[in-house]
């Protein structure tokens, strides 16, 4: 288990400006127009007195148009030819030279865009400022020759980057537009070709006005296209690039929802063949990365590496487009690698970068970004296999990047940025001091190049404070200390900023406030980032998608705590702690809980459309098995689509969830509807019950007990001996004993020793947390004969919730010792509650009637004999207990909502990297498993759930405070009572244990299951157990009471 407090977050974004809009693209279909239009004046010539420069000029804009059909390159190179014969048989004062000068420009256009030729494309603009020079004004051709020139000059311009040759090419579109009668249909060319040179200023200068103006002049160019023009889709996806800087310059949503339809208006436009086809993807593309970089909707991430792929496959080798379309595809792939961690497709994605790298000049201007790309994807490689080879080539790559970077260009801050993250890699690696402070110089000038308000400033600002804080942690300085808060700072308060580096940013600032002593002003910090939660994990976002997000927050509750305590508010630590878990289920506890009654009273009505609401949004977060079928069982546009639609619906109704959340908060007396509880709330819930709090956090350690009553302190236990540090630790030797003593392969000394390492934590726990905390209650010794034993129910936060608190204890000291019991177990009877709202959840059920799944011999697993032995012990107990005799996923799920209490006798599984996966196994596991989304979607009014399996509370260290669990999943479906286990159980001792809970919980048989001392019960049980097996923990220590 390792700690992610503190790591700063890989930068998502990727290789700023790698885009090459689609414009260069669309503007040679739209140059055939010119072609016909220079046809017509030699056709004319032609029939009156043909001569060497009408014959040459035809047949070159004859080779012209075949070139643009077939892209043969002896074609391109035979319109040139025919061009320079053409010219040289023209005279200076031939009428047509200026016509003959335009086709031999475009004709060295054509030949560089074919073979990448840099002397054609200047001889090219040479050329056409001749041919320019040449057209008067008042000449018809003058647009077009205009036009055609501009074109060539922004293809120098993305060669060189000459700022100077973009300006030209500006005021040469500037001119064929004047030119260019408002009622000529033909006026989109000019409007197309001036929008691209804008945008490629932008690009270049960062200049908001130049995009302002592309944007406007490219929906003028869409207003003068009628959709049934074949050149509508090149004029749409010329939008798209545009939009999408627009977003990525102001964060505003709306512009890149514009850029996503306008991407997938084009496509849905554009043949297969249409060699257009690859650019208008590649814009498409790029926008759905963006928007799973803002969102987390992992469908626009999968519908960006489809399309990305297509573009790659239908482009010819070293062509411009095919760069295009491999620098898109490796940012997607990029993304891809960051959300699911899988080592081949990150190296795809060098792959794909090394491939576009070699495909681009030198002097390109794309080429600093693709340097770029490939040093952020050598960087994650690095990351995940510690290759130092491969670090330092990140680092001279992004050398090379900054070094290619004009001084005024767009990227160059964030070029800077991916220079200084790697060299902070660096530093981390081998500590050296002058790396270090590289890094901090490189992270200064990107923020410097950064313009303010620009959504890239917060990564910028984060990625300098994250370089600052280590100069701090190693020199002690307090200027790097003032400097990374003011950084961190910055970057958390910007407006535009990304939400989740927003909340980053502010998790680290109150960190480092704490530090300084400011603790008003760091537990201001965590307030803000607990507000921007709902930013960073929408509801709008699928059930995994918020798993995901959510996974990227780990530790913020213990942080919480810490920071209110220092601030001296324990009551606001309560209520933070209980704001920052169980978020993913916090919905659906309210909505059974005394907010739903009240509603359902007051307005009945509006309560039905809200549980109707959440019941679509349920659906909509496990879609139908039809609807997530694999890639390759049905075609892929059909399952892009269907993608789309999901997503759609569930925003649309998270939108009304939304609405109708904020008309029922304008009723009287519901303005803390759905909200998070109050200490009062809190203390209501907890119905008088000693709830224990347990955190750790890099600052401090504490126990926070709940009062029995609103009007008593919260009481605070502070843990001087326990650290975060120590208790990481201590829980991965837990978890190294465990897998030891319960692995059959190992020599039983090796067993031996791991059962008495578990005892050594056990014992740590004592000393360290549970004796504190029960001696400040009170609980110093055994009760006696005929007393009531105390009850605590622990709430652990965070990786804390893997150790059993109930097991805590010295249990090799003698029992006839007349010093007070050092074990838990000896003082209190334990259980465990996720969160304190949902002891509230619902009222007691009716009856006793009991169902037992016994799946003792199943496909794929190890049989459990002892499951036999067990079914027969609890039915003497409860005769009219109804065994399941078929036990399927189905036969459960519609037998559970009869039966108040639930024995499963089976395999547990948990999913530590995917807790969705987690599962109950039964005999038709391998088609249909019991997971936790089937478990918890269940609506009950239920007594207990005994889960005699393996491992059924245990979840990813990521997601351990939302309890995404077997055991959890129960109660989540209403159930009050629920057994369950922190590790592997041996199959004899669970049946054991379980006939020793049952006997208790029925008097030997003699009474219907008293469920209400289902926690009594498991405490005798473990205490037989413990009896019979005293140095062997596994065996007795890993059952939980978790409930009421």
């Amino acid at each position: 288990m390792q700690s992610a407090v503190g790591e700063p977050p890989s930068p998502h974004t990727a290789v700023p400006g790698y885009l090459e809009p689609n414009g260069s693209v669309q503007q040679r279909r739209m140059t055939a127009m010119a072609y016909r239009l220079l046809r017509k004046v030699f056709n004319k010539l032609l029939l009156k007195s043909p001569s060497r420069t009408e014959v040459l000029g035809n047949r070159a804009v004859d080779l012209l148009l075949q070139s643009e059909r077939t892209n043969q390159v002896d074609v391109a190179e035979m319109a040139v030819e025919t061009g320079r014969q053409a010219l040289a048989a023209t005279p200076n004062d031939h009428p047509q030279r200026a016509a003959v000068l335009d086709i031999l420009a475009v004709a060295l256009l054509r030949l560089f865009e074919r073979t990448g030729q840099v002397d054609a494309l200047e001889e090219a603009v040479e050329t056409g400022r001749q041919a320019l020079a040449a057209t008067p004004r008042n000449n018809p051709r003058h647009a077009g020759v205009a036009s055609n020139h501009g074109m060539t000059l922004r293809n120098l311009f993305e060669c060189t980057g000459r700022i100077d040759v973009l300006e030209e090419a500006i005021e040469t579109g500037r001119q064929a537009l004047a030119a260019t009668p408002h009622d000529d249909p033909d006026r989109l060319i000019p409007l197309s070709n001036l929008g691209t040179a804008l945008l490629a200023l932008f690009e270049l200068t960062g200049r908001i006005d130049a995009l302002e103006e592309a944007i406007e002049t490219g929906r003028q160019a869409l207003a003068a296209t009628p959709h049934d023009d074949p050149r509508h889709a090149g004029v749409v996806s010329n939008l798209t690039p545009a939009l999408q800087r627009l977003f990525e310059c102001t964060g505003r949503i709306d512009a890149l929802e514009e850029a996503i339809e306008t991407g997938r208006q084009a496509l849905a436009a554009t043949p297969h063949d249409d060699p257009r086809h690859a650019g208008i993807v590649s814009n498409l593309g790029v926008a759905l990365v963006r928007l799973f970089e803002r969102t987390g909707q992992t469908n626009a991430l999968e519908e960006a590496i489809e399309t990305g792929r297509q573009a790659v496959s239908t482009t010819t080798h070293n062509s411009r487009e095919r760069v295009v379309a491999l620098n898109m595809l490796q940012v997607a792939l990029l993304r891809l690698f960051e959300r699911t961690g899988q080592i081949d497709v990150l190296e795809e994605a060098i792959e794909t970068g090394r491939q576009a790298l070699a495909a681009t000049p030198l002097n390109h201007r794309g080429h600093a970004d693709n340097l770029t790309s490939l040093g952020i994807a050598l960087r994650l490689l690095f990351d995940h296999t510690g290759r130092i080879d491969v670090l330092v080539e990140a680092i001279e790559t992004g050398r090379q990047a900054v070094t290619a970077t004009p001084l005024n260009h767009r990227n160059r801050a964030d070029n800077l940025a991916n220079l200084g993250t790697a060299l902070l890699r660096l530093f981390q690696r081998n500590g050296r001091i002058d790396v270090l402070e590289e890094s901090i110089e490189m992270g200064r000038q990107a923020v410097a190049a950064s313009p303010l308000n620009q959504p890239k400033r917060t990564w910028h600002l984060y990625s300098l404070g994250a370089a600052l804080n280590h100069l701090f942690d190693r020199t002690g300085s307090t200027e790097a200390l003032h400097e990374a808060c003011r950084c961190y700072k910055e970057a958390a308060d910007s407006t535009t900023g990304e939400a989740f580096l927003r909340y980053i940013a502010y998790r680290r600032f109150a960190h480092l406030a704490i530090v300084r002593g400011s603790h008003q002003a760091a537990l201001q910090a965590i307030e803000d980032a607990i507000e921007l939660l709902a930013a960073v994990l929408p509801n709008s976002l699928v059930r995994a998608d918020r798993e995901y997000q959510l996974g990227r927050l780990p530790g913020l509750a213990g942080e919480a705590a810490a920071a209110a305590l220092a601030a001296d508010q324990p009551i606001r630590a309560v209520e933070l702690l209980e704001r920052a878990r169980g978020i993913l289920a916090a919905e659906t506890h309210s909505a059974r809980g005394p907010d739903m009654v009240r509603l359902r009273g007051h307005a009945p009505h509006l309560a039905d459309e809200l549980e109707q609401l959440r019941s679509r949004l349920s659906v909509l977060d496990h879609p139908p098995a039809s609807a997530q079928l694999p890639a390759e069982d049905k075609p892929w546009d059909t399952d892009r689509e269907a993608k789309q639609r999901l997503a759609e619906d569930r925003r649309e109704a998270y939108e009304a969830w939304r609405r109708l959340l904020d008309h029922i908060r304008s009723l009287p007396g519901f303005t803390r509807f759905f909200q998070s509880p109050t200490l009062d709330e809190l203390v209501r819930h907890a119905h008088g019950a000693t709830v224990v709090f347990i955190t750790a956090s890099p600052t401090r350690c504490d126990a926070l007990i709940l009062p029995d009553t609103a009007e008593h302190a919260v009481q605070v236990v502070p843990l001087v001996s326990l650290t975060q540090h120590a208790a990481m630790e201590h829980t991965n030797r837990l978890f190294g004993a465990i897998h030891a003593a319960t692995d059959p392969r190992l020599d039983p000394a090796e067993r031996v020793k791991a059962q008495q390492e578990i005892l050594t934590v056990l014992a740590w726990m004592w000393d360290t947390i549970t004796e504190p905390v029960l001696t400040h209650l009170g609980h110093t010794a055994t009760p006696g004969p005929h007393k009531p034993w105390p009850r605590v129910r622990w709430c652990p936060v965070g990786f804390l919730a893997y150790l059993p608190f109930h097991a805590a204890g010295h249990h090799t000291d003698d029992p006839d010792q007349s010093t007070a019991p050092r074990a838990v177990i000896e003082r209190v009877v334990s259980s465990y509650t996720t969160t304190v709202r949902i002891l509230a959840q619902q009222p007691d059920a009716d009856g006793h009637a009991m169902l037992i799944v016994p799946a003792a011999d199943i496909p794929g697993a190890t049989a459990l004999p002892a499951v036999h032995e067990e079914t027969t012990e609890i039915t003497t107990l409860v005769p009219d207990a109804h065994v399941l005799t078929t036990t399927t996923r189905d036969g459960v799920l519609r037998a559970l909502p009869d039966h108040q209490i639930a024995h499963f006798a089976c395999h547990g599984s948990s999913g530590w990297a995917d807790p969705a996966r987690s599962c109950l196994l039964l005999s038709d596991h391998d088609v249909a498993p019991l997971t936790i989304s089937d478990i918890g979607a269940l609506q009950l009014t239920a007594h207990l759930a005994y889960l005699s399996a393996c491992d059924t509370s245990i979840t990813s260290p990521l997601l351990v405070d939302e309890s995404l669990h077997v055991t959890g999943a129960f109660q989540l479906a209403g159930y009050r009572h629920v057994i369950g286990t922190l590790w592997h159980v041996d199959d004899r001792a669970a049946a054991q244990l379980a006939r020793d809970f049952y006997a208790h919980l029925t008097n030997d048989g003699k009474v219907p299951p008293q469920t209400h001392r289902s926690s009594q019960a498991l405490h005798y049980a473990i205490q037989r157990q413990r009896a019979r097996y005293p140095k062997t923990p596994t065996l007795w220590a890993a059952h939980t009471h978790t409930g009421a």
